[in-house]
């Protein structure tokens, strides 16, 4: 009977002790990184991302660096530039409007925690 309470007893004890400890994965939610990512989700960050796109010529301009790197882009973006072939603000405006590379551009922007992180500091974020 006293080996079965100090089993209980040390089983109680243990369980205690796990309780008290605090997840890695809750401390790792609040990180720099995962609140920015937070935030481009909202309607009106995204909105001005899109403006900054097309206002910005160097943030425009690695926006078409990642769209030249991309295969199925690549067609889309030949036929803006022969429209387009006046300056990266003209470009990218023309990217925008097109939804398909307008959700490629964001994706890349909102999936690379350096370039999010750029946009957030130019938007003064």
């Amino acid at each position: 009977m006293k080996k079965i309470l100090l089993i209980l007893s040390i089983l109680a004890i243990t369980n205690f002790a796990y309780a008290q400890k605090i997840p890695t994965s809750v401390s790792s939610a609040t990180t720099p990184t995962n609140t920015s990512s937070a935030l481009s989700q909202s309607k009106e960050v995204q909105s001005q991302i899109k403006d900054l796109l097309v206002e910005n010529e160097e943030f425009g301009a690695m926006a078409i660096g990642h769209l030249k790197s991309d295969p199925e882009a690549k067609s889309s973006l030949s036929k803006i530039y022969s429209e387009n072939k006046s300056s990266v603000s003209g470009i990218m405006k023309s990217v925008m409007n097109d939804p398909k590379l307008s959700s490629k551009v964001m994706d890349w922007v909102n999936n690379n925690p350096k370039v999010l992180n750029k946009a957030m500091n130019l938007l003064g974020m």
